[in-house]
């Protein structure tokens, strides 16, 4: 007990509660295994452990601060996690264990006992276990699934880090150079808890800020799809208008060339809705009709080898995300590339329990890249980054992958999916 009461013990415990949610790097457990036993090992290894006269400077030392980058790089070796979001947990996790090591302190000050006698042993883990289950329902169970923190106020997270190494000095000056009492230890912890409700509304703040996000980006979403409605409308109709006088002529016509030659015409016009229809998958088929119209209206060639039935384990409103951000990134990437060039390709395949989508579009300047996603190059960069972000989170929801890259003047996204046991489950649940 009086190991897992040691201060870089509970740190990585309460480290580990916070990050066990997000994202692992490759060889996990073994990485978590070989670097947490050699973090737990080190302390030992070392002469003096936190006072050891190679961290001290004077009356102060850099044991516990030392220990606590350990374990950041411990985190960093085993998670997937960003540098503000590595140092928000580590602040967290320090400021809870120093409320642990307070109240244990004010414990056994109120009994008149020692720290390291049994009692004050087993009060510090109690109160540990009791500090550990409030931070995860203040902070873990506000989260949704795989949420992490996503902190881009750097000035208030920098304040974090700066109260809590003034808490650390403060605290470790009254224990070696003051009198300690219960009322210090109190103010100690206090102040600590100040600390948690500046982190936890840090993150609570950039929370309400990607909703806001999502919520500007669904709103845009709808104004782009009614947009789009009425442009294939507007399509529908002219063909239609078209194809009313080209009947009207092919009345008229005595030659029988040029009626063979308006039938001809006649046929190219209506052979548009009879591409893309027959995916095997419902909602696929409406998403490609549409997008063809469009395709059609801007001289965009739009090819498929499809096997949609693959498809029928996805909800609609993620097919609709997944398929139809891809597609409008591409009709939007050809646009601008000349005549000729506007090709795009869609392949929808499986090999064994696996599916493959693949979309691919010329694009003759190579777009920048980061995390394995192009970076927009519109000034609104939050909402036009969100597009391909959400795809990545559709792809991640079902335990898939989502990769983009650009070689030889062309542009591919890759999406990579498990299939289920039953594939052929019904469409748009």
């Amino acid at each position: 007990m009086w190991h897992l009461n040691s201060f870089h013990i509970q740190i990585l415990l309460i480290e580990l509660l916070f990050c066990w949610h997000l994202p692992r790097r490759s060889h996990f457990w073994l990485r978590l295994l070989l670097g947490g036993g050699l973090y737990v090992a080190s302390l030992y290894l070392i002469p003096g452990g936190y006072f050891s006269p190679f961290l001290r400077i004077g009356w102060f030392t850099f044991g516990f601060l030392a220990m606590l980058l350990l374990s950041a790089a411990l985190l960093w070796l085993c998670f997937d996690i960003l540098p503000k979001q590595l140092v928000f947990y580590c602040c967290v996790a320090h400021t809870l264990q120093h409320i642990v090591h307070c109240l244990g302190r004010v414990f056994t000050f109120s009994l008149s006992i020692s720290s390291r006698s049994l009692t004050g042993q087993a009060a510090q883990f109690v109160i540990l276990l009791i500090v550990m289950w409030l931070g995860y329902y203040l902070f873990l169970k506000q989260t949704k699934g795989s949420e992490t923190a996503d902190i881009k106020n750097t000035a208030l997270l920098l304040f974090a880090v700066a109260s809590s190494l003034i808490i650390y000095v403060l605290s470790y000056w009254t224990t070696s150079r003051e009198t300690d009492t219960i009322g210090v230890e109190l103010f100690d912890a206090f102040s600590c808890m100040l600390l948690l409700g500046i982190l936890l509304g840090t993150f609570r703040y950039s929370r309400a800020e990607r909703e806001n996000l999502v919520m500007m980006h669904v709103l845009r979403q709808e104004q782009a799809q009614h947009e789009m409605s009425r442009a294939t409308v507007e399509v529908i109709n002219r063909k239609c208008h078209d194809l009313k006088h080209q009947i009207s002529a092919l009345r008229s016509m005595d030659s029988p060339e040029e009626k063979e030659r308006s039938i001809r015409d006649l046929e190219q016009s209506v052979m548009i809705y009879d591409r893309f229809v027959k995916s095997g998958n419902r909602d696929l088929d409406i998403i490609l009709a549409e997008k063809n119209l469009l395709c059609e209206e801007k001289g965009i060639e739009l090819h498929g080898i499809l096997d949609g039935e693959k498809l029928s384990f996805i909800k609609t409103e993620d097919l609709y995300s997944l398929m139809g951000n891809a597609l409008d990134n591409a009709i939007e990437a050809v646009s601008e590339e000349e005549e000729g060039k506007r090709i795009i390709t869609l392949r929808v395949s499986a090999q064994g329990r696996i599916l493959f989508i693949h979309v691919e579009n010329p694009c003759s300047k190579k777009p920048l890249f980061e995390n394995g996603l192009p970076l927009t190059t519109k000034s609104d960069q939050e909402y036009h980054g969100f597009g391909m972000r959400s795809m990545r989170y559709v792809a991640e929801k079902y335990e898939g992958a989502l990769q983009a890259g650009w070689e030889d003047g062309a542009f591919c996204l890759d999406i990579v999916l498990p299939l289920p046991e039953n594939t052929s489950a019904t469409q748009g649940k």
